[in-house]
């Protein structure tokens, strides 16, 4: 009978001497807490896990993840998106299947820049007149929630250019990679939150993996944002595109 009760004693003194270890332990560890995601979508500004509808977020973080010179990986990692590059430059874009029947292009998806109609009124939206430097963020509405934007059986896409905190002040980067891979990017950012003007200038060229998927692409974009009180907010946007790109064929010199 001592022999237990010493043996149990000896069981007790253990147990609270690792439960003294585990919260030394976890005193040690530094606890983070990740930034909560606001989205836009509807005119509500709520937050993502309030939002009854299927939204994706992309932020500036996850495109530095697969690097500046295109934005279909991170378009990819979205579930139910699927984008392709039929050429340097060429988007195809798909929500759940939504553009089957079209070998290319973003179509039956609605693309709005900074709350303006980014689509035309035919349906066809042109990604490539928009460099990958100058996305803030986006905001990927699936499905049908996404008719409150427009006639879209895919989906909406929600693109903002400038950031949600005004920073004036000077941003440059060079990217160079395989095939003649050559990307800079400049943008200048002067005034404050009530008057800010961005003057950015994009060069990106390429030779591409095989014959003819060559690409040049250079584009100037300034933008402005006048915000006369909390509810009225008077922001332009004026582009300078100038794009070549070769699209390769499936026949061969055989």
């Amino acid at each position: 009978m001592r022999t237990l009760i010493l043996l149990a004693g000896t069981m007790l003194s253990l147990f609270a001497r690792a439960q003294e270890d585990s919260i030394k332990i976890s005193d040690s560890v530094d606890r983070k807490t990740l930034q909560e995601v606001v989205v836009t979508a509807y005119q509500q500004n709520r937050r993502l896990a309030d939002v009854p509808a299927a939204i994706g977020v992309l932020t500036p973080e996850q495109f530095s993840r697969f690097g500046g010179t295109s934005i279909v990986s991170a378009f990819n990692s979205i579930p139910g998106v699927r984008m392709e590059e039929r050429s340097p430059g060429s988007y195809r874009l798909s929500f759940r299947g939504s553009t089957l029947r079209s070998p290319f292009g973003v179509r039956n998806v609605k693309i709005y820049l900074d709350g303006i109609p980014f689509t035309d009124p035919g349906g066809n939206t042109y990604l490539t007149q928009l460099p990958p430097f100058n996305i803030a963020s986006i905001e990927v509405i699936k499905g049908p929630a996404g008719s409150l934007y427009g006639a879209g059986t895919g989906g909406a896409v929600l693109i903002k250019t400038m950031p949600d905190s005004w920073q004036p002040g000077f941003t440059a980067g060079y990217t160079f990679g395989s095939y003649s891979t050559n990307t800079v990017n400049a943008q200048v950012r002067f005034g404050d939150s009530g008057n800010g003007n961005s003057i950015s200038f994009s060069h990106q060229t390429s030779d591409g993996y095989r014959d003819h998927t060559n690409l040049r692409r250079d584009m100037a974009i300034w933008e402005s944002v006048i915000k006369n009180t909390d509810k009225q907010t008077l922001s332009s946007l004026v582009s300078y595109g100038d794009l070549y790109y070769q699209t390769p064929g499936a026949l061969t010199l055989a």
